[in-house]
């Protein structure tokens, strides 16, 4: 495959993947302001609790082995097989492991109705180990159509079944139900479209070498676990289970629909630099220009999200949520810089450095961990405070590490951040004036407006940076040679 098909087909898969994150996060706003009024606080933060474990033990469940299938060159059919059988076994200990401490997790957070949800949650985790690999599998023949629309229907019908509980009563239990069901209609569909059947597993066929990159990756994913969830279980075992609630529906409402857009991405450039880079291609120019549209976009949204957060927060929960608004606001500051540690990430694997990034996590998850302990000491609001000040920490730290063992230009990478971050804190800052300024006006109109006003003055900004103006040209020439491709395919 030449360079130009493998980026035409990647850029087509990431529209897909786009369109895709698109109707998730349209679902997910849905989840929110519908369950947000079926549901309180209590609610939410006592699922909450389990999910930081539900997403531990998936973590574990996986310990970087569908990452080593997505990065290897070539993967044939009894490595896959090896490779599932593995996710698997270790879906089944997970699952068995977070059951039997429960007991544990009741001791930690205080919190006696856990005793119940923790052992039946644990299934999730279970289902996704038979899943892994076929998801993989999917997207290493692009077949990212199946991908997109099994998760979204999946969604759906978890989300459907979550609101008639919630509607009958059952409180957190809905939310219980909403992600059972999900995984379970996702993974359904995916293995009935994916026939696919693994073989059993036999020793030999280089697997060990896929092994020792999805443990390398497998350790990196469990420290950078650490740093991105030491903030939910320090609230929820300091604060309790409603400080706990108002913090996820932050969460929920603005980084999360961020992740939706990013992890479905990692499946598309992954594999398509990868074959640019067989081809002879520069990955770091490609790398580069993915990381100027993609920062773009996402802290655009997290600076419209800021400037308006005043008036969004309150339309989106309904009242009681006050509270969310604050560590909304700087969970938005967050986001915006944790963007550039993802396309670090995409780098870390294009460029098949396990072992450098378990060895940054190593030095980095650690330090980020301490300063959101520092932080729960000043509240809510510090918490957020410290993951903020742990993605800023980050950032830095791994484009030196990876210009250190893969060579990346990172003068230009960090130009990048810095430009787009600027011109974001003009748009959100403009933003937030304007929803003052607006204050007579609905709430749709008073967000309407200040979305445009922070939206120009973000391209004002942006404009004033020579280094701006080159990468848009660069993105403009990326596009218009992959619409060439595609026109010729046609």
């Amino acid at each position: 495959m030449s360079v130009q098909t493998a980026l035409g087909r990647g850029a087509r898969a990431g529209g897909l993947a786009l369109a895709g994150s698109a109707g998730g996060l349209v679902l997910q706003l849905v989840s929110v302001v519908v369950l947000s009024r079926l549901l309180g606080p209590d609610d939410f933060g006592v699922y909450a609790m389990v999910g930081v474990f539900i997403a531990l033990g998936t973590l574990l469940r996986d310990f970087g082995m569908p990452m080593a299938a997505l990065q290897s060159a070539r993967l044939s059919h009894q490595q896959a097989s090896n490779l599932f059988w593995v996710n698997v076994g270790l879906a089944g200990g997970s699952a068995l492991v977070l059951a039997l401490s429960t007991p544990l997790l009741v001791a930690l957070y205080s919190e006696p109705r856990l005793a119940a949800v923790v052992p039946v949650s644990a299934v999730v985790i279970l289902l996704g180990g038979v899943g892994a690999q076929v998801q993989i599998g999917l997207a290493r023949n692009l077949r990212f159509a199946v991908l997109v629309a099994s998760d979204l229907v999946g969604q759906a019908v978890g989300l459907t079944v979550a609101i008639a509980l919630a509607r009958c009563g059952v409180g957190y239990w809905a939310l219980v139900a909403q992600s059972l069901v999900a995984t379970a209609f996702t993974l359904l569909w995916r293995w009935v479209a994916a026939r696919w059947r693994p073989v059993r597993f036999r020793r030999g066929h280089d697997s060990a070498r896929l092994f020792r990159a999805g443990s390398e990756y497998g350790a990196a994913y469990l420290l950078t676990f650490a740093q991105s969830n030491a903030d939910t279980v320090i609230v929820g075992a300091v604060l309790g289970a409603d400080a706990l609630g108002f913090y996820n529906r932050a969460y929920q409402i603005l980084t999360a629909p961020a992740s939706r857009l990013l992890d479905p991405l990692t499946q598309v450039v992954v594999p398509t630099l990868q074959r640019c880079r067989e081809e002879g291609r520069q990955v770091n120019d490609l790398l580069a220009r993915i990381q100027f549209l993609v920062a773009a976009i996402v802290v655009w949204a997290f600076a419209v999200a800021y400037g308006c957060a005043d008036r969004l927060v309150p339309a989106v929960l309904g009242p009681g949520w006050d509270a969310t608004v604050a560590v909304f606001k700087i969970l938005a500051i967050g986001g915006a810089i944790a963007v550039f540690n993802q396309v670090s990430y995409w780098a870390f694997i294009v460029h098949e450095q396990s072992r450098a990034l378990l060895r940054y996590n190593l030095v980095s998850k650690p330090l980020s961990v301490v300063f959101i302990v520092i932080g729960s000491g000043f509240g809510l609001e510090g918490v957020a405070w410290g993951y903020v000040a742990a993605v800023a920490l980050s950032w830095p730290l791994n484009l030196a590490w990876l210009a250190r063992c893969a060579g990346l230009p990172w003068a230009r990478f960090a130009r990048n951040g810095v430009v787009i971050l600027s011109a974001g804190l003009a748009g959100g800052l403009v933003a937030a004036r304007t929803v003052v300024a607006c204050a007579d006006l609905s709430t749709v109109a008073a967000v309407g407006v200040a979305a445009a006003a922070g939206t120009l003055a973000m391209l004002v900004a942006a404009a004033l940076f020579p280094s701006a103006r080159r990468q848009v040209r660069s993105a403009a020439d990326l596009l218009a040679t992959v619409r060439a491709r595609g026109e010729e395919k046609r």
